[in-house]
């Protein structure tokens, strides 16, 4: 019997590849789009491995549709240790960000990558009419929460009738996914044509955080992904100071992945929210509440002080709340060897286009559970008159149940 030769991969690249998703059947929050990570290996002639370098690439997939959704999966194979091989189907790839990387020092938690932005951004490409306006991304660290959030609502709202326009600057997805990336001099020069998929809406977003050094990496990270200059900020921003007055009313959405992770943050935060959130007041020619600033966060189900912070801004803030469960599937799928690194974006397409259909083996699946908490301003909050009106400001938090102020809105977070 001949045996099967083995494959001499010296020399190659190897490519580690992560895929987050939303689990289709255990998730309340629905989204076809999912994300992939990438990190990058050198094979020795010794068949050891280097790392080629610390930074890494996320792939932004859109829904599988078209003539790949008619292909069926590859046949059952077994492997040599008697298991069947197991494969879930990616989309094409509708954005790429390359060169992400975390802070050289990680002393603080803001300075490496989290699951929870993961979870943020598909939560946000499932509701991308959330970025709009002016918003602030609380406690960012190095940036990929916002980042990733940002340009999946501007992926997601693609072929919603008036939400992307040539004419504003921004060019489809597949033109933009076959472009190289600007770079902050190359925007803002004459010839700039490039820049990452935002949603039209959006005016500015302001990445801040406590730490100024991690702010640093944040910065290179928001160049690397090619966000459009002129619609962001970078700031130190640290919740234990009172708001200062410019900042009161100032913004229209405030994104946070898994920033309450312990108890003595919760009421900074929730002050830092209730303060720096657009009002929401009632309309009465339309007899509605106009709803002009809402808050996300997502964070582990299982950390007790989002409950905490839920029940702090609707007690002391009187705030509308409402959550939702999110179950959260990464797959661990098998390595990539390429020859080298300029062949991966003929990989990404032929991987979709080719017979495989977008089929790619994985080795394993794990599922996480994260909870979004959504919020908005009492109908009667006017905006101006906080230290007269939160009663965690007058000292009456006391007279408000654990549901604080939460209407219907609190058993379905995304209602309006």
């Amino acid at each position: 019997m001949s045996s099967t030769p083995s494959v001499d991969l010296s020399g190659k690249v190897a490519v580690q590849r992560f895929l987050y998703r939303l689990s289709p059947t255990r998730s309340k929050v629905q989204s076809p789009y999912s994300i992939e990570e990438r990190q990058y290996f050198k094979v020795a002639e010794d068949k050891s491995v280097e790392p080629l370098n610390s930074d890494r690439t996320f792939i932004l997939r859109k829904p599988v549709s078209g003539v790949q959704s008619t292909i069926e999966p590859p046949a059952e194979e077994i492997k040599k240790n008697g298991l069947p091989r197991t494969y879930t189907q990616v989309g094409p790839a509708a954005y790429s960000i390359k060169n992400f990387s975390e802070a050289e020092e990680d002393d603080d938690l803001g300075g490496s990558v989290w699951d929870s932005s993961f979870a943020l951004a598909l939560y946000c490409a499932a509701h991308p009419e959330f970025i709009k306006g002016r918003g602030v991304e609380l406690g960012a660290g190095v940036g990929l929460g916002g980042l990733l959030s940002t340009i999946f609502a501007g992926i997601a709202m693609e072929g919603v009738e008036g939400a992307s326009s040539k004419d504003n600057g921004y060019q489809s997805i597949e033109e933009i996914a076959n472009s190289p990336v600007a770079t902050v001099e190359e925007e803002n020069s004459d010839d700039a044509k490039v820049s990452a998929p935002v949603p039209p809406e959006l005016s500015r977003i302001l990445f801040s955080d406590s730490h100024e050094n991690i702010l640093q990496t944040c910065l290179s990270n928001i160049e690397a992904s090619g966000f459009p200059i002129r619609k962001v900020e970078v700031g130190v921003m640290d919740w234990k100071n009172r708001v200062r007055g410019d900042m009161i009313g100032k913004f229209d959405f405030i994104l946070g992945s898994d920033i309450a992770y312990y108890f003595p943050l919760v009421e900074p935060l929730a002050r830092t929210v209730a303060y720096t959130l657009k009002s929401s007041p009632y309309d009465r020619k339309e007899n509605t509440q106009l709803i002009r600033g809402k808050f996300v966060h997502v964070g582990p189900q299982h950390r007790e002080s989002v409950e905490e912070l839920k029940r702090k801004l609707g007690r002391g803030y009187k705030f509308n709340t409402g959550m939702e469960d999110i179950v959260m599937e990464r797959f661990d799928l098998v390595p990539l060897f390429l020859d080298s690194i300029e062949d991966e974006d003929d990989n990404l397409r032929d991987e979709v286009e080719g017979i495989k259909g977008g089929y790619v083996e994985y080795q394993n699946i794990d599922t996480s559970k994260f909870s979004a908490l959504v919020g908005y301003h009492n109908e009667d909050y006017d905006g101006f008159n906080g230290d007269f009106f939160f009663p965690a400001e007058t000292g009456k938090e006391t007279r408000y149940g654990d549901r604080g102020m939460e209407s219907q809105y609190d058993t379905d977070a995304s209602a309006y």
